[in-house]
């Protein structure tokens, strides 16, 4: 659980709303040199990192984060499609910091995946969510072959995708080393989209309960 988010819900906006409003200064600032001088563009590798961490807490508040664990998130979520993304920075502060890098690290985030993926389960069993919604999002942590295990389909991502993941690289490096263990330079083109129908998610209901119990053994 985010400690965060065991603050007074006042304290919550407060904070949250203030970190917003820092980051939507820090952007018009930002947006002021680039006017000036166009190789500030290439800052964006810091500012994006910055903007995600800052506009978290406010963006899960009002509802645009949709969490279905500590570290799995919809963006924007509907009954036509659920777009997962990895915990932002924000999360990663206040839920990993408890974890050695590496195998342990590592190991807690795919048990948080799969905890989010069982949530969208529990959902389409209640019939609070379409059971033809679609799931999808880019992973690296997960391989190709666990993927295909789960039921996901692989694909390539698109460069819209890809340009998106670029601009976060700075936060997806740290991470990514955290979950190894060392310092480990993901290779983006290595990076796939992994996509699945709710139905098809609930039909593998018994091996992600599986892998969650092989995960919490270890």
């Amino acid at each position: 659980m985010n400690k965060f988010y065991e603050l007074n819900k006042i304290l919550q906006w407060i904070i949250a709303t203030i970190m917003f409003l820092i980051m939507l200064a820090g952007f018009t600032i930002w947006m002021k040199i680039v006017a000036k001088n166009p190789l500030g563009c290439f800052s964006i590798f810091i500012i994006v990192p910055l903007w995600q961490f800052l506009s978290t807490p406010f963006f899960r508040l009002i509802g645009l984060y949709k969490y279905l664990s500590p570290m799995l998130l919809v963006f924007r979520a509907s009954d036509k499609k659920y777009d997962l993304h990895n915990g932002t920075s924000f999360d990663y502060l206040f839920v990993m910091q408890k974890y050695k890098p590496g195998k342990k690290f590592r190991g807690k985030i795919w048990d948080y995946y799969i905890i989010g993926l069982l949530k969208i389960v529990e959902k389409i069993e209640n019939k609070s969510l379409s059971e033809n919604v679609v799931v999808r999002g880019s992973s690296y942590f997960f391989s190709d072959r666990t993927a295909k295990r789960l039921g996901f389909k692989l694909s390539k991502t698109n460069m819209g995708e890809k340009l998106n993941i670029l601009a976060n690289y700075l936060d997806l490096l740290w991470m990514y080393s955290l979950a190894q263990g060392k310092l480990a330079f993901p290779n983006l083109n290595n990076i796939k989209t992994a996509e699945i129908k709710g139905a098809e998610l609930v039909a593998n209901k018994a091996k992600l309960k599986a892998l969650s119990a092989y995960l919490n053994k270890e």
